[in-house]
This record gives C-alpha cells, sequence and structure tokens, in this order.
C-alpha cells in the first residue's frame, strides 16, 4: 500500500494530471469565494449598526471558518466527479500502458455516484456524531470511529472509481469484498489526508491515483499467482 501512495504522488509531476489537480482545486475555491461574497454581502445589506454590524462580521467570519473546514471535502469531491475517470486513465496511461481499453464511466454515472457518496458521508457521520462527542473524553474513541466510518466509505467510493471502469457490478463487488481490509485501510489513509490542510486540495487526484495503484497491484499479483 506504501508503494501505491508513493506512485501516486510521483505521478503529479504529469502535467495533465496536475492540471485536473489545479482545476478541481480552484473550482472548489470560486464556490466558497460566492458563499463568502454572499455571507458578507447580506450581513452587510442587513444593516445592524455599527457594534452589532462588527458583532456579526466576527460570527460570519467563523461560520464561514467552519462552513470551509467541514464541507470542503464533499465540495471537492462533487468537482471531482468531473476529472476523475479522466484522472485514472491517464495514470493507466503512465503506469499501465499494456492494459487493454477500458470501458470508463459516463460523466453522468460519476456525478450520481458522488451524490451518492455525498448523502452517505453526511448520513453515516451523523449517525456518528454522538461518538464523536465522546471522543471529548475518549479522544481515542472518536478518531477510531471517525477512521473506520470515513475509511470504509472513501475505500469504496475511490475504488468503484477505478474498478467500474473495468469491471461489471458483480465483479467489482466481488472483488471489494476480497480486498475488504486492504481498501478500509486506503479509505482511512485518504480520509487522513482530505483533513490536513493544503494536502486536502489535491485530495481526490491522488486518492483516484492511489486506488488505480492498488487495483492493478492486486490484478498483477492475482495473475502471478494464477500462472504457477
Amino acid at each position: 500500500m506504501f508503494s501505491a501512495l508513493n506512485k501516486s504522488f510521483g505521478d503529479l509531476r504529469d502535467k495533465k494530471l496536475r492540471k485536473a489537480l489545479w482545476a478541481i482545486a480552484l473550482w472548489s475555491l470560486g464556490f466558497f469565494v460566492v458563499v463568502m461574497i454572499a455571507l458578507f454581502g447580506g450581513l452587510d445589506a442587513a444593516n445592524f449598526g455599527a457594534w452589532a454590524e462588527g458583532g456579526a462580521i466576527v460570527l460570519g467570519a467563523f461560520a464561514f471558518i467552519g462552513l470551509f473546514w467541514f464541507s470542503f471535502v464533499i465540495v471537492a469531491q462533487t468537482v471531482a466527479a468531473f476529472y476523475l475517470d479522466g484522472v485514472v486513465a491517464r495514470v493507466e496511461e503512465i503506469d499501465y500502458p499494456g492494459l487493454p481499453p477500458a470501458k470508463g464511466t459516463t460523466v453522468t454515472e460519476d456525478v450520481v455516484s458522488t451524490f451518492r457518496f455525498t448523502g452517505m458521508l453526511l448520513l453515516l457521520n451523523t449517525v456518528a456524531l454522538p461518538f464523536y462527542l465522546i471522543g471529548l473524553f475518549v479522544p481515542f474513541v472518536s478518531i477510531g470511529i471517525f477512521y473506520l466510518v470515513n475509511g470504509y466509505l472513501f475505500g469504496r467510493e475511490y475504488a468503484e472509481v477505478v474498478i467500474l471502469r473495468r469491471m461489471e457490478a458483480d465483479e467489482a463487488a466481488a472483488w471489494r469484498k476480497e480486498n475488504r481490509t486492504k481498501l478500509l485501510f486506503a479509505g482511512a489513509a485518504i480520509a487522513f489526508g482530505m483533513t490536513i490542510p493544503l494536502l486536502n486540495f489535491m485530495g481526490p487526484v491522488i486518492a483516484a491515483a492511489f486506488m488505480t495503484h492498488i487495483f492493478h497491484g492486486t490484478q498483477a499479483r492475482r495473475d502471478v499467482v494464477g500462472s504457477k
């Protein structure tokens, strides 16, 4: 898994992958710029008065920071839906040039998958919220639950981005079951990266490349075992 992660960072030397990375980051930031303008424009138009307006601006700033911190991953994932199939295709082109052509996925399929993932992300983290609050007193409990929940979600989501390009749904389900432990740890690594400032801007592209290497690594080992 560490080899796959190292390869995914190495792939960022490619100009096309960097272009996708910048596109996802800038479109995501653009969304928050619009939100910020709307938020502070609304506060300014409300005309609370000098003292109240100062307090409202401070509260608005904290609200915006909180919104940015907690929802950046969701926004970036939604934007990334338009790019990830191309990212996986480019990684395969760079590192696995002998592969047969993939059937790929459509933008519509990717967007639907992303909205499904976002819904599950919000639902499961909302259900887990009481356990996160327990973490105020027992930190390791909330950390463990956070990475268990989000490791499962990210591992499954990025695995589907990669494997559904080359497998039918039943084959993909069998592959995920066979590699569920590896996907959980890979997903936890992705979730960890998504919580680190600056690294989270690169998160979707690195995660897609990471999972591409994991998938083809397991296929290569299967081929070696099958040839014996």
